[in-house]
């Protein structure tokens, strides 16, 4: 694998040195290469996913892309989808985000931690349990 310097980086525009030290701007394109070695280790439960994003399984119908797996390492990760269904430690979640408490048993806004999870808090970065990954596919 051929690395370029950082300099040639830096000269091509696919970073950017920040001068708020330790940050570094990144080319959308160029970040989404390095990514995809991890991002196509992460296991995509397909029936799942085409379940749960009917417009990804029209797309793939009408050939726009050519599977779930594809979809969500280049679209999806990005577009904040779950790959698979993620179930929470329900009474870990309500006590870690007193927010979601709140909006869950008090302004009964969503039915479970489960279903805020599902439809906004997976987007809005909160983890289902303590020291949550995403599952990943066995070497």
């Amino acid at each position: 694998m051929d690395i370029p310097s950082y300099a040639s980086l830096i000269n091509r525009k696919l970073i950017m040195p920040s001068t708020r030290k330790p940050f570094v701007g990144i080319d959308e394109h160029f970040m989404t290469q390095l990514l995809m070695p991890s991002l196509e280790m992460i296991r995509v439960d397909e029936p799942w996913y085409l379940q749960y994003y009917p417009d990804v399984r029209d797309a793939i119908e009408r050939g726009l892309v050519p599977g779930a797996k594809s979809h969500y390492c280049r679209y999806g990760y990005f577009e904040h989808r779950m790959p698979q269904r993620i179930v929470i430690d329900e009474p870990w979640y309500l006590t870690e985000y007193p927010d979601v408490r709140a909006a869950v048993i008090e302004a009964k806004s969503f039915d479970t931690g489960q279903d805020h999870f599902e439809r906004v808090g997976y987007q809005e970065g909160r983890y289902p349990y303590p020291n949550f990954q995403l599952a990943t596919i066995a070497r």
